[in-house]
């Protein structure tokens, strides 16, 4: 039995429960918020974990850190009690052999975003011409159009020379490239693509933007799976967008893609992968 984890407010796992649903798959539902939640109980001693009061056979899980927060005035407690949350069920079932689990090992590593652009490149994955530096980009001093985002994230991507360039801290600073955008995502030994158009240079915060499904295109696929292969990852999505001579240039790797607007685009193929992946 599959068991789900992560925020009731949490779009992807509401995608992935209503999938699983329509396939007619029981699955524990492990779902938290501000409600009361279920009881959660491991006892490490007879490797053995309970759901409200019922021990249950969990053989394969997904498992998502919840960062759509209930509303509430107290937003560190809620972040403080979303994390303890994680690490518990995480932790309990990475740690046993017959519970699958994507990235299972993924976070024992750290997760850096110039890391992984070496990494990309290493793979064979086109980079944008890239400089990271702690004092805010200078447009005048750059050759044509470049964009800033922080090297850890926090911040939308904006142009250079704007944004939040007041603060002093290390961030990347590349051209600016073009659409179509494409996202391609890794789940156990598939690879799904989709297109992307939008005005804004960045969709995320206006949510301005179509999708729709595409063929995974290579050698970038190849070389993608490559890198997920070094990276541990059996579950992610991958960023790309076009420069100025057409050629598709990878932006980062996420081991935590949110998926549910890509799913609904793509009938549940997604979610339908996700299962795939997690059963026996």
């Amino acid at each position: 039995m599959i068991l789900i984890f992560g925020g009731r407010h949490d779009p992807n796992i509401a995608v992935l429960a209503d999938r699983l649903a329509a396939r007619g798959m029981p699955f524990v539902d492990l779902r938290i918020g501000a409600e009361a939640n279920p009881r959660l109980r491991i006892d490490l001693a007879r490797q053995l974990l309970e759901v409200d009061g019922e021990a249950v056979p969990v053989t394969g899980a997904f498992l998502r850190h919840d960062v759509f927060l209930y509303p509430t005035e107290d937003v560190a407690g809620a972040a403080a009690s979303a994390l303890n949350w994680y690490q518990a069920v995480r932790g309990w079932l990475v740690s046993q052999p017959g519970i699958r689990v994507l990235n299972p090992l993924y976070p024992l590593r750290e997760t850096n975003k110039i890391g992984n652009l070496i990494e990309a490149a290493a793979c064979g994955l086109r980079i944008p011409p890239t400089i990271i530096d702690s004092r805010p980009a200078d447009p005048a001093a750059l050759p044509g159009p470049h964009i800033q985002k922080p090297v850890a994230g926090g911040e939308y991507t904006a142009p250079a020379g704007q944004g939040g360039a007041g603060a002093q801290y290390p961030r990347f600073v590349q051209p600016r490239l073009d659409r179509p955008e494409m996202r391609i995502y890794r789940i156990g030994g598939r690879l799904l693509a989709f297109r992307l158009e939008s005005p804004d240079l960045d969709y995320r915060q206006s949510q301005n933007v179509t999708l729709a499904e595409a063929e995974v295109p290579q050698p970038e696929g190849a070389a993608l799976t490559h890198l997920c292969d070094r990276l541990g990852l059996d579950f992610a999505a991958a960023d790309f967008m076009t420069d100025g001579d057409g050629r598709r240039v990878f932006l980062e790797v996420n081991s935590q893609p949110m998926f549910a607007a890509f799913d609904r685009v793509a009938g549940g193929a997604l979610s339908d992968a996700i299962i795939d992946a997690l059963s026996p």
